[in-house]
């Protein structure tokens, strides 16, 4: 399988706790504050407070998947306040570094299996009605984790790709990253709740916007001699884009909150309960034996 790593520029292009290392550091920090919070807020009410649907195992996956890219962006902030020196040994850096592009690889797949299931939806309605199950839902997302990982196991943490594969890996993240889900979220058509349906596009659409300058990137990596003057440049857009694409990773819960009215309701129902706790033991005392003031106060009526 083929070895991983960021694009090799001159030393002169690296400078110490460079500008651009701080603002990256910045953005970093940013994701996991607001990521790893987020997408925890959105397993936690996808997975324990709303009901078992099909829709919600598909968010609860995305959301596992947003998780792990933000908690590993603190051991990716440590080298890059070193000079870009790792100090976690290999099995560390070949975890880190194939896991960004295992978020990616299961995102795209978890945006088909969404897309696929639209399709389904409306050209298949009395066969999903029959056999559309949470239960199939999950055994998809298992498969989805495992064709993920199948393309990750085998990274190792070394310089650069050898130059006569470069180009196909390249090419097969673009077809994988973005030409098939792009291909695939073409499918459409009526579904049952348009609220649902403009969550999932604006899911999709910010993967894009957020993915496609990484894309873009990699293949001016590519085609740009290392001795370039042009490759000061070409670093810090890069970083940047790179950058972006882990930015991804925290957008998907505001969405929820921002567009899903289910999720947002069961948040808002979960968080009532929680604060309402202490308020119905003081009511217990304050109303002894009034028990049907009581439970008509309860949150869990």
């Amino acid at each position: 399988m083929d070895n991983y790593t960021f694009p090799i520029f001159p030393e002169e292009f690296v400078p110490e706790i460079s500008p651009i290392q701080i603002f990256t550091l910045v953005l970093y920090a940013l994701v996991v504050l607001l990521g790893v919070p987020g997408n925890a807020l959105v397993l936690w009410v996808t997975g324990f407070r709303m009901k078992r649907s099909v829709t919600s195992i598909w968010f609860l996956n995305l959301a596992l998947a947003d998780l792990l890219c933000c908690l590993s962006l603190p051991l990716l902030m440590v080298p890059l306040a070193h000079d870009d020196h790792w100090h976690f040994g290999p099995l560390a850096c070949t975890l880190v570094k194939g896991l960004f592009y295992l978020v990616m690889y299961c995102s795209v797949l978890q945006l088909v299996l969404i897309s696929l299931d639209r399709l389904l939806l409306v050209k298949r309605p009395i066969w999903c009605q029959n056999h559309r199950r949470s239960r199939q839902a999950a055994w998809a997302c298992g498969i989805v984790w495992c064709l993920a990982l199948v393309g990750e196991i085998k990274r190792e943490c070394v310089l650069g790709y050898p130059q006569e594969t470069v180009w196909p890996i390249a090419s097969f993240r673009f077809m994988m990253g973005f030409i098939l889900p792009l291909f695939s979220g073409r499918s459409r058509g009526r579904v049952k709740s348009k609220k649902t349906l403009r969550v999932i596009i604006a899911v999709v659409l910010t993967f894009f916007l957020c993915w496609l300058p990484l894309h873009i990137m990699d293949f001016i990596v590519l085609a740009t001699s290392r001795s370039s003057h042009h490759s000061p440049r070409i670093y810090l857009a890069h970083v940047l884009t790179v950058c972006l694409a882990y930015f991804n990773s925290c957008l998907n819960p505001l969405i929820y909150v921002c567009i899903g009215k289910s999720f947002k309701d069961s948040m808002s129902r979960s968080l009532r309960q929680i604060l309402h706790f202490p308020t119905e033991d003081a009511a217990i005392f304050k109303y002894q034996g009034h028990q049907y003031l009581f439970k008509r106060y309860s949150c869990n009526q």
